[in-house]
């Protein structure tokens, strides 16, 4: 962050890296509707938001929405550092996995081989997309963020096992929710580490190297800009 900007260069700056975070969340949406179609089951999380979609009179983007809202508040409840990215999270995901849903341009998976291959792609788009987010540096999305906020919770408690918690936990909440989990529910679990891993290898992203942006570090920046 430039603490000598001017005013617009202020401006031009968010604006740019929002369009990178924008495209990054788009992509990954692109992937989670990949997953969907690979009818194989989906991660936890996207399974929860498609059993309150199933459950209620609402779109799965909207589900995306509004429990992305919620775990916003227990962020800030957690008193986790948001920014900028973490709205665009809670907002195009949803939106745009309903887009692709809407568009329905990849057939349902109906049998195994393709249904593992449709998962993979849909896990490495994720994975893409996430690295160009968070290349951004506009703040984590409100699950990561929430992920941090409880593991600082329980400092001797290994960060996976936290993240294994929590996702037991949605898992329950699918069970009654009705959502669509199997094989690939559990293949998302414990091969989503494996394949982020190998992208950010490959394109050579360091996400522990990435100082992030919050509102506060925003806002400071803006005032700045605006005594220059």
């Amino acid at each position: 962050m430039d603490t000598n900007e001017t005013l617009g260069q202020f401006f031009l700056d968010r604006i740019k890296r929002s369009v990178i975070a924008a495209i990054g969340l788009l992509t990954f949406s692109v992937g989670v509707y990949f997953q969907m179609q690979s009818n194989l089951g989906i991660a936890p999380w996207h399974a929860f938001k498609q059993g309150l979609s199933m459950n209620f009179p609402i779109s799965y983007g909207t589900a995306s929405i509004i429990l992305s809202l919620v775990i916003i508040v227990a962020d800030l409840m957690l008193k986790e550092r948001i920014g900028i990215g973490t709205f665009l999270d809670a907002f195009l995901v949803g939106i745009g996995t309903d887009v692709c849903i809407s568009l329905d341009f990849f057939p349902v998976q109906t049998s195994l081989i393709p249904q593992i291959g449709a998962l993979f792609i849909g896990t490495v788009i994720c994975c893409v997309g996430q690295w160009f987010y968070m290349t951004a540096a506009l703040s984590c999305g409100p699950i990561d963020s929430f992920l941090v906020g409880i593991g600082k919770r329980f400092p001797k408690v290994p960060i996976g096992t936290v993240n294994l918690v929590i996702l037991v936990v949605v898992l329950a909440g699918c069970l009654v929710l009705g959502s669509p989990i199997g094989l690939g529910t559990v293949l998302t679990v414990f091969g989503t580490g494996f394949v982020m891993d190998a992208v950010f290898k490959i394109v050579k992203f360091n996400p522990r190297g990435v100082v992030h942006e919050g509102l506060t570090d925003t806002a400071a920046a803006f005032m700045k800009a605006i005594q220059r």
